[in-house]
């Protein structure tokens, strides 16, 4: 059996950082054959379209305090929880630009998007790099095994446009965050539900 499941990711979610982790660990105990198809999409565009909001409105942090704790709390308990590493280049408030590293992503297919997702997350999560900068994109699409000259075309606006409509369409089709998957038209949502989709994947199979 081969199950084709969609996964939307932004690289700025440490969740999304987290289901990558686990996917490569492998152990999930899904069946041999599954093929993860990335997703690239804008968080920024799915919190403001569910504020209705404009895509590209300019960034309002709706989280109170009390739940942005524990939102920090619970990343760094997640993390030991996987066995994760986690040594972020950035700290709240600042934002790292995942902008360029999406763009790139999108323009991926296949293996060579798949280790490219997981170069730039491990390189902001853990490596400490800028995944903005070209150089480290440049590297990571190589490391790949995908053209580096991607990363420049990356940078055309209507590049950019392209993912904001891809997000737009993924929203109206119940995509609400990331890491969000989507198998046989059923969502799962979140790092912990991977577990559940493993099972479902499998009880198909077994039909």
């Amino acid at each position: 059996m081969t199950a084709q499941i969609e996964t939307y990711y932004d690289f700025r979610s440490p969740y999304a950082y987290f289901a990558d982790y686990r996917i490569r660990k492998a152990g999930l105990g899904f069946p041999a054959g599954v093929e993860w198809v990335g997703r690239p999409i804008f968080i920024d565009v799915i919190l403001n379209l569910q504020s209705g909001r404009e895509p590209w409105a300019p960034y309002v942090d709706t989280l109170i305090p009390p739940k942005r704790a524990y939102l920090m709390a619970d990343i760094r308990r997640m993390a030991r929880f996987y066995g994760a590493p986690l040594k972020p280049s950035w700290k709240w408030p600042n934002r790292p630009n995942q902008i360029p590293a999406l763009c790139v992503a999108s323009l991926l297919s296949g293996r060579v998007e798949q280790v490219f997702r997981s170069a730039i997350f491990d390189g902001l999560w853990h490596e400490q790099r800028d995944i903005s900068d070209p150089l480290v994109l440049s590297e990571a699409v190589a490391r790949a095994g995908g053209d580096a000259a991607i990363v420049e075309r990356a940078g055309d606006p209507a590049v950019r446009d392209a993912l904001t409509r891809r997000t737009a369409e993924a929203y109206a089709n119940g995509v609400f965050g990331t890491p969000t998957f989507v198998w046989n038209g059923e969502i799962f949502f979140g790092a912990d539900r991977l577990d559940v989709l493993a099972w479902s994947v499998n009880r198909a199979a077994e039909r």
